[in-house]
């Protein structure tokens, strides 16, 4: 496994615990909807939760926020509506939203930062 993958392996279960302590249910860790893939499902109470983490190692290529792009966000947005009708949870009643997980690249002490940002985008 190279570093970048283990790297975002290590942000996605970092997120996970995040969540967690928020009182969130992780659902699906990596969910694939064909080629397409989201980072995490979380839950709370009725409502669902798709998540992008994403992290830097540095500031040179920007801002860990500017890594999402128009085509990702379109990608997961289709596979959150695969894994809707997937569970049997579309329709209406259903309350859904994209979050975004940012971590962002470690400070002079050499801590890094995370930031969460809750409806990040609309579908």
């Amino acid at each position: 496994m190279s570093y970048r993958q283990r790297k975002g392996l290590d942000s996605e279960r970092a997120a996970a615990e995040y969540l967690g302590a928020q009182g969130f249910e992780i659902l699906e860790r990596r969910y694939r909807f064909g080629h397409k893939e989201i980072d995490l499902v979380a839950r709370k109470n009725e409502l669902v939760v798709f998540v992008e983490v994403k992290s830097r190692g540095s500031a040179v290529f920007g801002p860990a926020e500017l890594s999402l792009r128009e085509r990702q966000r379109k990608n997961l947005v289709e596979a959150a509506g695969g894994y809707l009708l997937e569970k049997g949870i579309a329709g209406p009643e259903c309350s859904y939203r994209f979050d975004v997980i940012l971590f962002h690249p470690p400070d002079n002490s050499g801590k890094v930062r995370l930031e969460h940002i809750p409806d990040a985008f609309r579908a």
